[in-house]
């Protein structure tokens, strides 16, 4: 009996055995029939996006039959298929959830994969911040599963994001990384656009024979691996490159011989001809120039590019007002103003989608809103006796319109100049040329945290100057930041301190934004930018019933006899604008509005402290 039991025991732990390594293996294992398939789709991504992107939604849309590493690659792949045709923040949402599948599978590969993708998507919507992160992140994990290709495109990603941010200095440095760790890869396209990427900043860096050498070692290659497009591509950018450096013979030849080229693979492709008009109407041959244009028109509208034909119908504009022959110049503003309509409109649609506002509730918003038109113009038929009770309503409307009108100009004068107050230029080009010495220092990562740290500043000013109230924790987040910013332009020559008393919750209290900047600002270059050691930067915000009180002082030079004999203008401490702001929340708090000088035992200026009070609803 005792033997009986021992052997179904053996047999159920064998059993269990089996099946668990039957589950680790169906949830980590790719079955051959998904793996095909994703590699057909791999090579369609490109020239056949919306078949690849139906396949892939059909895949996902029998989740139940995948495992999670099986579902995470599809949704890769769709988030990879949504990026390359610019569909920026789907790609975004899809690729965030392969990451946070690899992240459970511990699939430290293919996480780094989806960073790179998070952080080229993020550029494109204009978030840096965001794409900085995924990028160094990606850097990160690249250099800890030692796998060079990941490495070199988070670098890429990096000299992506400097370029955009015209650091064409920080880029070169990124996209030369970038270069060294392919240099052994077989992947010879990503060499080719690696080189592309190179003379380009060359080419904003105005180094036109380094330029060409990046363009002529990404010719070799092409040529090596015969791809005649790709060919094509560097030919027209060396003719580019020579046009730019006024070298026109030879920027002539590279053109024709692109030209040529496309003629013998039977390809269509409008840069060269483009670059050829470019080219004559440089050296004022108009005649060789409008023919060239016109080839290059034909191929862009039959492609639907409405940017590239409205750029090339301007140069026909041009030319036509050079020859006089204005009927042409019309037909063809006239075509490029329809072009330039559908343009701004698909730029608008971009735009919104970016802000990912929500269609369908903008178009029942608007059905609403129709339906209530309609309403309205059957009262005026139907109910003819109130005609002029509706008159008068008008004539209020009207009224009240031009009320809110002239306040919302007034508001927006107010907007204007707070942010002229806000955004010192002098302070901007300091703090840019402290983070500049900072990179010349050679150290990318410090001077990669203060870009983002300054960019975040630059957009908690854009993004607060058109609201009404921010909370007091986010007020309090960015004068830390702007203090620290200001740290950095004089090398933490002084010390702050912020102090908070009788809140216990930052974030339920509301009050106008950007009220202490100015007057920290003018305590830094007025007061704390003349002592050279010891400054003490204080803000103290205390609440008191339904008041809020806030101290800004320093223990610097103090305002200066000249300064108080030309009286510094209000504009110069901002004071009018703050003013102005409390006048209109008509509460009488611009009365509690003091600027004191502080003054030592000896009578000497010891600093200034500006006080105010702002009532708050408890």
């Amino acid at each position: 009996m005792i033997l009986k039991n021992k052997s179904l025991w053996r047999l159920g732990f064998a059993i269990s055995l089996l099946l668990g390594f039957t589950a680790c293996k169906k949830q980590d294992a790719i079955r051959p029939s998904i793996e095909k398939r994703l590699s057909v789709l791999d090579s369609t991504r490109l020239t056949q996006p919306e078949k690849s992107l139906s396949e892939l939604d059909s895949l996902l849309q029998n989740s139940k039959d995948l495992n999670d590493k099986e579902q995470a690659l599809l949704l890769f792949n769709k988030g990879e298929a949504l990026y390359l045709n610019d569909k920026y923040l789907e790609a975004f949402n899809t690729q965030q959830q392969s990451h946070k599948l690899f992240v459970e599978l511990k699939d430290r590969y293919n996480e780094a994969r989806s960073l790179v993708t998070l952080s080229g998507a993020a550029l494109h919507m204009g978030d840096i911040e965001t794409s900085q992160k995924y990028a160094l992140q990606a850097l990160e994990m690249g250099r800890s599963i030692k796998d060079k290709r990941i490495e070199g495109k988070a670098y890429n990603q990096l000299f992506k994001l400097h370029f955009r941010l015209k650091d064409y200095h920080e880029a070169l440095s990124y996209i030369q990384l970038t270069d060294s760790l392919y240099s052994t890869e077989a992947d010879t396209t990503s060499i080719i656009s690696i080189k592309n990427n190179k003379a380009s900043v060359y080419l904003k860096l105005k180094d036109y024979n380094k330029a060409l050498a990046s363009y002529s070692e990404a010719m070799a290659l092409s040529q090596r691996k015969r791809d005649p497009k790709t060919l094509v591509s560097v030919l027209n950018n060396i003719g580019y490159t020579y046009m730019q450096a006024e070298e026109y013979e030879s920027a002539e030849k590279f053109l024709r011989g692109a030209v040529t080229l496309n003629k013998n693979i039977k390809a269509i492709n409008a840069a060269p001809y483009k670059g050829l008009g470019n080219l004559f109407l440089l050296k004022a041959q108009n005649d060789s120039a409008e023919a060239n244009f016109n080839r290059a028109l034909a191929i862009y509208s039959s492609k639907k590019d409405m940017k590239e034909e409205i750029d090339v119908r301007d140069k026909l504009i041009a030319i036509s007002i050079m020859s006089g022959d204005y009927t042409k110049a019309l037909n063809h503003q006239a075509v490029r103003d329809s072009l330039q309509l559908n343009v701004n409109n698909l730029e608008k649609d971009r735009l919104l989608n970016f802000a990912n506002v929500n269609y369908e509730v903008k178009r029942k918003e608007t059905e609403i809103q129709h339906q209530k038109e309609i309403n309205r113009r059957n009262t005026w038929l139907l109910i003819s006796t109130v005609i002029l009770f509706i008159f008068l309503l008008i004539i209020a409307a009207f009224s009240i319109y031009n009320t809110k009108l002239r306040a919302a100009n007034r508001a927006s004068k107010l907007e204007q100049r707070l942010l002229r107050v806000q955004m010192n230029p002098h302070f901007i080009f300091n703090t840019l040329a402290a983070i500049q010495n900072i990179i010349l220092d050679g150290n990318p990562i410090k001077s990669s945290n203060h870009i983002a740290k300054f960019s975040k500043l630059i957009r908690q000013n854009f993004d607060y100057v058109r609201k009404e109230s921010i909370t007091l924790d986010k007020e309090i987040e960015m004068v830390t930041n702007y203090i620290e910013t200001q740290q950095l332009r004089f090398n933490n020559a002084f010390a702050y301190s912020i102090e908070i008393e009788g809140i216990d919750d930052t974030s339920s209290i509301k009050l106008p934004p950007m009220l202490l900047q100015p007057f920290i600002e003018n305590a830094i270059e007025y007061g704390l930018k003349g002592k050279k050691e010891g400054g003490e930067l204080l803000l103290k915000i205390e609440k008191n019933g339904n008041e809020l009180s806030f101290v800004i002082s320093d223990n610097g030079v103090g305002r200066s006899a000249k300064a108080k004999d030309e009286k510094i203008t209000e504009e110069l401490h901002a004071t009018s604008v703050f003013l102005e702001r409390l006048k209109m929340r008509k509460k009488g708090e611009e009365k509690t509005f003091v600027i004191e000088d502080l003054f030592d035992t000896d009578n000497n200026p010891a600093g200034t402290k500006v006080f105010f009070k702002l009532k708050i609803n408890d």
